[in-house]
C-alpha cells in the first residue's frame, strides 16, 4: 500500500531542485515509477487531498487507486513549461483516452475524485477519511482471503492488456488459465465452492 501522511497523499515532486539534476538524468523515471506495475502483488494507492505530478504518475502505476471525494488530481507539467516525465502521459491516454488526457494534460486541469472515478482513474471513491479507512480495510481483507498465486497471476495478465493485441491476449490469458488448474489453490478453491466453505489457500 501507498499513502501519504497527515490526511494527504501528495502535491508532487520537489519542482525547485528539478533544474540541479544532470540532464538525461530523469529519462528513465518511467520505469522507477513504475514499480508498483511490477510488484507481484496487488498495489492499492490511497489519494488524499492531492495527487498531482510524479506522486499521480506513481497512484497511476498501482493496481487499485480509492481517494476522499474532495480529492484532486492533476499533470500540472505544462504550467512549468514541461510535460509528465514519468508515464503519466501514457497511463492516463490508455485508462481514459486522448480526448482526456488531453483536457488534463493540456490544460493543466486538476480534476476532482468524482470525476476521476468516472474517466476509470480511481476504483473507489470515499466521502471522508473514516470512510476511506472502512474501504481498505475491506479490500485489504478480500484480498488477503484470495490465492496469492491467483492474485499475481491475474495482475500479470491484466498488465499486458495494453501492450498486446486481442488474439494475443486470449492466448496469455488462455495459458495462464490452463497453468492456475494445475495448483494447490484452485483444487482447494473448487473443493471449498462444492462444500460451500470459505476457502483456505496456500499460494501452491
Amino acid at each position: 500500500m501507498i499513502r501519504g501522511k497527515n490526511g494527504t497523499y501528495t502535491s508532487g515532486g520537489d519542482v525547485k531542485a528539478f533544474p540541479l539534476i544532470e540532464l538525461d538524468g530523469m529519462s528513465d523515471l518511467a520505469w522507477n515509477i513504475g514499480s508498483p506495475q511490477r510488484c507481484p502483488k496487488p498495489v492499492i494507492c490511497v489519494l488524499e487531498k492531492y495527487a498531482m505530478g510524479v506522486g499521480f504518475e506513481l497512484a497511476m502505476a498501482c493496481d487499485i487507486r480509492i481517494a476522499t471525494k474532495e480529492t484532486v488530481l492533476a499533470l500540472p507539467e505544462v504550467t512549468l513549461g514541461q510535460i509528465p516525465g514519468s508515464g503519466g502521459s501514457q497511463r492516463v491516454a490508455r485508462i481514459a483516452g486522448l480526448t482526456r488526457a488531453a483536457d488534463m494534460m493540456l490544460l493543466g486541469r486538476r480534476i476532482p475524485a468524482p470525476e476521476a472515478l468516472s474517466w476509470g482513474l480511481i476504483t473507489r471513491v470515499a466521502d471522508d477519511s473514516a470512510a476511506l479507512d472502512k474501504v481498505l480495510d475491506e479490500m485489504i481483507g478480500t484480498l488477503s482471503r484470495m490465492s496469492a498465486l491467483a492474485l499475481k497471476t491475474a495482475k500479470r495478465v491484466l498488465n499486458t492488456a495494453y501492450d498486446s493485441s486481442l488474439s494475443a491476449g486470449f492466448e496469455i490469458e488462455g495459458h495462464a488459465y490452463e497453468k492456475l488448474r494445475e495448483t494447490e489453490d484452485y483444487k482447494e478453491g473448487i473443493a471449498a465452492f462444492s462444500e460451500k466453505r470459505k476457502p483456505n489457500f496456500t499460494g501452491a
